[in-house]
């Protein structure tokens, strides 16, 4: 996997000031969180640990209330993992990232929470599960949940756990004095990819997860035939997916890195169809011919493009995880985030990340230089050269 970092160095006398500033806040942020975390215990919490029994686990609740769908693409090895090994499962998702679960035939339910961003995801006392769900999920009798929230323990977590009220919960790096995890996994995050996550839930469990580490995605046949009648008038060409827009603005390609990569990709081929995805049809600037906005609206229709393109070209987002389902080539673009860059990589050995080191991905002039030089580095344009 290729790596380019455009380095930024921050200067002027006060550089030490405001990195002692930024991690004053970050440590006194942290304190915050944990006392509100260990209030929502003394409220909520189970008096005693349940003692983990595998041998007693027969119906499981997958959690991601707080995820988007690269969080629930990345999760499906596992939802299939558990079916082949028996077990009932369940999903708890947002509103938003539940779609991608809509046609899987190893879930029982999805049930849905309230979209919320990270701040209330996090700090908040209460969750966002309507009070019907939550009857339905206790009535259920869950033998085990599954928090794969990866990152701090959300405020609300021990409410939800004692509303859900099942026998077990496993959860990541939680404190050993929270009673509502009969099982904490450590898992160092920023230095392992997501999957690494994923196989150390099977491996507790005591589940073989050697063979089922593809992301497992379903699309419907009538989707697959309008996809490919879509395509089909462009048989003889090289078909390339560029992904503009991301859930952060910070992490979108600009108009003008779009129009400066479809340019590039013009001049090196003369049998190239581009596809645009707009999914919120906020792309208003003239396109060349042999390119398109995406015409479909479904997330399942975009899974079935991402499947028969040869070449997806994305930020750092849901796109990267779908193409990464079908190992599909990829130029992806990421933020220099630690935590982060390893952990949501691509991870597979068809796709590129470059990684660059600005707030914005937008403020980076040669992005599209730095694709067309991955694209051609791999070899994606050498049947379709001008």
């Amino acid at each position: 996997m290729s790596k380019y970092l455009e380095i930024s160095i921050s200067r002027g006398r006060f550089k030490k000031i405001r990195e002692w500033n930024r991690r004053r806040n970050y440590y006194f942020k942290a304190v915050k969180l944990n006392i509100k975390i260990y209030i929502a215990k003394l409220i909520w919490d189970k008096r005693r640990k349940s003692v983990f029994d595998i041998k007693s686990i027969k119906t499981v609740l997958l959690l991601r209330n707080e995820g988007t769908i690269g969080d629930v693409v990345v999760s499906t090895p596992l939802v299939k993992c558990l079916y082949e090994s028996g077990y009932t499962v369940d999903l708890l998702l947002t509103k938003s990232s539940s779609v991608a679960m809509k046609y899987n035939p190893y879930v029982r339910h999805v049930y849905e929470a309230g979209d919320c961003n990270n701040e209330v995801f996090l700090k908040k006392f209460s969750h966002t599960v309507a009070e019907s769900t939550i009857r339905t999920l206790n009535e259920n009798n869950y033998d085990l949940v599954v928090d794969l929230c990866l990152f701090d323990t959300p405020v609300h977590r021990m409410m939800l756990f004692r509303d859900i009220n099942a026998k077990f919960v496993i959860g990541f790096n939680k404190w050993s004095c929270i009673n509502h995890y009969s099982k904490s996994i450590s898992f160092e995050n920023g230095k392992e990819h997501v999957t690494k996550a994923i196989s150390l839930v099977a491996h507790n469990m005591g589940l073989d997860f050697e063979n089922n580490q593809t992301y497992d995605l379903h699309i419907p046949e009538a989707i697959v035939r309008e996809v490919r009648k879509y395509l089909n008038s462009w048989e003889d060409k090289l078909k390339v997916v560029i992904n503009v827009f991301t859930g952060s603005p910070e992490r979108n390609f600009s108009r003008e890195q779009l129009s400066q990569t479809i340019e590039m990709l013009n001049e090196k081929l003369d049998n190239i169809i581009i596809i645009i995805l707009d999914h919120r049809k906020e792309l208003s600037m003239p396109l060349p011919n042999n390119v398109e906005i995406n015409p479909f609206n479904s997330l399942h229709h975009v899974m079935e493009l991402i499947r028969k393109v040869d070449l997806v070209i994305s930020p750092d987002t849901s796109i990267v995880h779908i193409s990464a389902a079908w190992k599909k080539p990829l130029i992806s673009v990421y933020k220099n985030i630690s935590d982060n860059n390893d952990l949501w990589a691509p991870g597979y050995k068809e796709a590129s990340q470059i990684i660059v080191n600005k707030r914005k991905i937008s403020d980076v002039k040669n992005v599209p230089e730095l694709i067309l030089n991955e694209a051609s580095k791999r070899g994606v344009f050498e049947n379709g050269l001008a």
